[in-house]
């Protein structure tokens, strides 16, 4: 098989792949590098808001979740975990450290939105010049 008869890949199937987990669109293209470096900034920011937060931060019904759901399938995964820490016994809503653990894991969403457009945006615009290029 030549480099010609295979596939080109799809921006879409990055952007897919980037939200589901965090840096595999980049590994789809091939960026390793990349990859692994979102992966374990995006997760490590998720895990340790939701440390922070004692583990009931990541629910649905909460308006921050919109946020959170943007780190893809790790924070979905911890929304069971979080459910599981609401039962064993009441939630302070006040408490300061819930608070900054619930921001940090919307950050880590936002920042899988921007790192899942640059897996797309490489794909579907691979020869668009840099700002020195076209200068």
């Amino acid at each position: 098989m030549t480099p010609r008869d295979r596939a080109a890949p799809s921006p879409v199937t990055a952007l897919v792949l980037g939200w589901a987990i965090p840096g595999a669109g980049h590994a789809y293209q091939g960026r390793w590098g990349k990859a692994a470096l979102f992966f374990i900034l995006i997760v490590g920011l998720l895990v340790a808001g939701f440390a922070l937060g004692r583990g009931t931060n990541v629910q649905r019904g909460e308006w921050w979740f919109a946020a959170q759901v943007g780190a893809g399938g790790p924070a979905i995964a911890l929304v069971p975990l979080s459910k599981h820490f609401e039962r064993q016994g009441p939630i302070d809503w006040a408490d300061p450290y819930r608070e900054m653990g619930t921001l940090y894991t919307a950050i880590a969403g936002f920042l899988n939105i921007l790192v899942m457009m640059d897996a797309y945006n490489k794909l579907a615009h691979p020869h668009r010049p840099s700002a020195e290029e076209a200068a």
